[in-house]
């Protein structure tokens, strides 16, 4: 449950990965605060439980079935927020394919293995960039928000080209803030890290559950032993959306926040 409150009233927002881990906090805590929410996944049975929990609150969240790796999806995506309210003005591209895991770089076979990686964890984003700036520039404006990590900040073991993806989401931040700010759209990142209440922290405790010594829980478990404060929750990085879509963010632009707990302390 957020602590945190902001009038969204009125808004038409989007949500990519809305049926799982950080796409649903933020699904639920949108709505909450009044926003009109279309959110993506392909798990249709979440999908109709979020509606339902939605639908007891101030705004409303309907769910569209797609794949975050296809264009058309995206597309289909913002149709559905502007069919809704006549306009999109938020787009919060979450969530991303498990596979393929991220794995060292030495035990790549070649460079499909790191093609395939990086297009998994940046295509995503580039789908949902291609899908809301158009409709945005046609309108007026908007906001739209991408999820990255904090391994394109700080070097993390087995995340070499998950951390390279992120490093290009992160430059496109910037970039396509100062050339779309004319067009009054405003477009922020949030580099993460290790979450609780996603889909690879769910996977973590099951493997430690098996006394499993993998790469994942090795991991993790270092993680909980280095973090200043404590763990994230998928809450805690829905907040943080909760802010970017306000009225309060609207002077922020070309920004990347990391929200890790004091895990990392990166310096770009």
């Amino acid at each position: 449950m957020s602590a945190m409150q902001a009038d969204l009233r009125g808004l038409s927002v989007a949500v990519t990965g809305g049926t799982k881990g950080i796409g649903r906090a933020a699904v639920t805590t949108l709505s909450a605060n009044g926003a009109h929410v279309v959110f993506q996944g392909t798990d249709e049975t979440a999908g109709q439980e979020i509606e339902a929990l939605c639908a007891q609150g101030p705004g409303k969240a309907v769910f569209v079935r797609g794949d975050l790796l296809r264009f058309e999806d995206a597309c289909e995506l913002v149709s559905a927020g502007r069919a809704r309210c006549g306009r999109l003005d938020v787009y919060v591209s979450s969530g991303g394919p498990r596979d393929p895991r991220p794995v060292l770089f030495r035990e790549m076979t070649g460079p499909e293995d790191s093609i395939a990686l990086l297009q998994s964890r940046l295509l995503p984003r580039l789908n949902a960039l291609h899908a809301a700036v158009p409709v945005m520039r046609e309108q007026g404006g908007g906001k739209i928000i991408l999820l990255t990590t904090d391994a394109a900040r700080t070097p993390t073991p087995s995340e070499s080209m998950v951390g390279a993806a992120g490093a290009a989401v992160i430059a496109l931040t910037r970039s396509l803030a100062k050339e779309l700010v004319r067009d009054g759209i405003r477009i922020n990142a949030i580099a993460t890290t290790i979450t609780s209440g996603t889909p690879p922290y769910d996977a973590y405790l099951a493997a430690k559950a098996e006394r499993r010594a993998d790469t994942l829980v090795k991991a993790f478990s270092k993680a909980h032993e280095q973090v200043g404060l404590r763990i994230n929750t998928a809450q805690d990085l829905a907040d943080y959306i909760l802010f970017l879509a306000s009225p309060a963010s609207d002077q922020i632009t070309g920004s990347t926040m990391s929200i890790n707990g004091g895990l990392s302390f990166p310096s770009y």
